[in-house]
């Protein structure tokens, strides 16, 4: 039964399910509606057989009924008078039976005695002179009419003699004594009857109630359901690669709305997979011609193709560039070294002399600015190594806290910047001990320098599966997502003097060790630099 409900349409499940709801709230309507009037019909029978109990009551002499008690056993006329009176009750209405006069006394095992009994009863054996063996509802009535003296009635009760509704009405002398309970029987069978007619009604109009249900809900969700399997289409007709698809919009229902921004997409990919061929052909590959439908998943490929070939065109680009730049920078490097050189240690001869104030202060200046200048010469030179030189083993914890008490003396001094280092597991890696330490140097340094008013840099060192990653971060002013796409390239820095170059040197040191540098940032918050270098695995013999 669950396949089978699994594999019904959205259709055909919103239908049943709909229908379902729809039976349970008829059947729940149309069995309340049988109950009250089954209901409302026996309370209409017993209000009845109480009326004509206590309407008759007042009609029946207790001298009678005493003097027939008194001759019990014998023909009298007051027994007589009783029995036709009786009778009488009977013929007035087809729906009653009859009637009879009970004494007000019980005997054990809840028997009433019948003093005098109509003679619609004889064809039951249900007659004058004898005990009745009362049922409880029977009895409970008959108690009730004898205590409170006032006309009571049963439910429907089955005896011996078939299903009745009884209505007991007292008979009270002129001293106020309750002399016997006149007992009148209404037919159950009439309201069994009646209950079946009525629930055969109720059967046939709910069977026709289901059956409008139905047609009015398969009419109205074909309609509502029009839009759907418009995008189903839609959809199936994308997947085939016909692009140019157009639903219909029936109306501004939310599923209209819908079949709109479908036809939007449609359209933007229509011009996507154009542009995607176009840069195909620029590629060199072959593509399907603009007549032909473009398979979705062959467009898919095409365009991770094209990522593939554009990533690594800007790897090439950038590895020439950089290449350039190395052969720039070592030819420019050397020409200008010796002559700074030799400046710098005039200046430094001029600074040993005795001159003013103001004359030292201008010296100082000059030899500050050449060693800044020298600093920018290596980095240059750093870019045109060809290789990372020879490696060794690094200890991890050793190289981490090393560089961190190199830069706290600085972070304390320069801005009251606080130095955390955690070292989670010992991790041996591989690579140039002093180039590393270099790029780590150089990231506390821009760490301590992006952090105008003090803050908190720390140092974590950890393993994530084949590498040692030496975590930076910092709190200081961080960078925007533009900002951070531009880090690590030629002549672009965030510090009012910086050049850019030390942290592409950086980064071209670690690429040489094969690690990588990831970078992320939050702007007012702080950045994280996360430098991977390779562990050191020892080879096996």
């Amino acid at each position: 039964m669950k396949l089978n409900l699994k594999n019904l349409s959205l259709f055909n499940k919103i239908l049943l399910f709909s229908y379902m709801i729809t039976t349970i709230v008829v059947v729940l309507i149309m069995g309340t509606s049988f109950h009250l009037q089954s209901k409302q019909l026996k309370n209409q029978m017993a209000d009845k057989v109480e009326d004509v109990a206590g309407i008759w009551s007042a009609t029946i002499d207790p001298d009678d009924i005493i003097k027939a008690d008194y001759h019990r056993k014998e023909k009298n006329p007051s027994s007589e008078r009783l029995e036709t009176l009786l009778t009488l009750v009977g013929e007035k209405s087809a729906s009653f039976l009859g009637a009879y006069i009970i004494l007000p006394e019980e005997y054990q095992n809840q028997k009433v005695f019948v003093l005098a009994a109509s003679d619609l009863y004889s064809e039951y054996s249900f007659e004058s002179l004898m005990f009745y063996d009362a049922g409880n509802d029977f009895i409970s009535a008959y108690r009730s009419s004898l205590n409170q003296k006032k006309v009571t009635s049963t439910d429907i009760f089955t005896d011996q003699y078939g299903s009745w509704i009884s209505s007991f009405a007292p008979i009270i002398d002129n001293n106020g004594n309750v002399v016997a309970i006149l007992g009148v029987d209404a037919n159950a069978s009439v309201i069994k009857d009646n209950q079946i007619e009525i629930l055969f009604l109720v059967l046939l109009e709910m069977a026709a109630i289901l059956a409008v249900v139905y047609v009015i809900l398969y009419w109205g969700l074909k309609k509502v359901m029009k839009p759907v399997d418009d995008l189903f289409f839609g959809i199936k007709e994308i997947s085939s690669g016909n692009f140019s698809v157009v639903l219909p919009v029936r109306d501004q229902s939310e599923l209209s709305i819908l079949s709109e921004q479908f036809n939007e997409m449609a359209s933007q990919l229509s011009q996507l997979f154009k542009s995607v061929s176009a840069a195909s052909r620029q590629f060199g590959q072959s593509v399907i011609e603009d007549d032909e439908s473009l398979l979705l998943g062959e467009a898919i490929n095409t365009i991770e193709d094209i990522f593939e070939r554009t990533k690594l065109q800007q790897e090439l680009q950038r590895a020439e560039k950089m290449n350039a730049i190395g052969q720039l920078a070592a030819s420019v490097a050397h020409e200008i070294r010796n002559p700074m050189t030799v400046v710098k240690g005039f200046l430094q001869i001029f600074l040993s002399k005795d001159m003013s104030e103001e004359e030292h202060t201008y010296l100082k200046l000059m030899i500050e600015e050449l060693n800044r200048a020298e600093t920018i010469i290596n980095d240059y030179l750093s870019l045109a190594k060809p290789d990372v030189g020879t490696l060794e083993i690094i200890e991890g914890r050793e190289m981490a806290e090393q560089v961190m008490d190199l830069m706290s003396s600085y972070a304390m001094m320069s801005k009251n910047i606080s130095l955390h280092t955690e070292i989670k597991e010992q991790v041996n890696i591989k690579g140039n001990k002093s180039e590393l330490k270099q790029v780590l140097i150089n990231i506390l340094k821009n760490g301590i320098e992006a952090m105008n008013s003090g803050g908190k840099l720390s140092m974590t060192l950890e393993k994530q599966g084949g590498f040692g990653v030496f975590i930076i971060e910092d709190t200081g002013i961080g960078m925007t997502a533009e900002e951070l796409s531009r880090l690590g390239t030629a002549f672009y820095s965030l510090k009012e003097r910086g050049t850019g170059m030390g942290l592409m040197v950086c980064y071209q040191i670690v690429e040489r060790m094969k690690g990588q540098i990831k970078v992320s940032s939050i702007k007012g918050e702080g950045t994280t630099f996360e430098i991977m270098v390779p562990i050191f695995t020892e080879s096996p013999e």
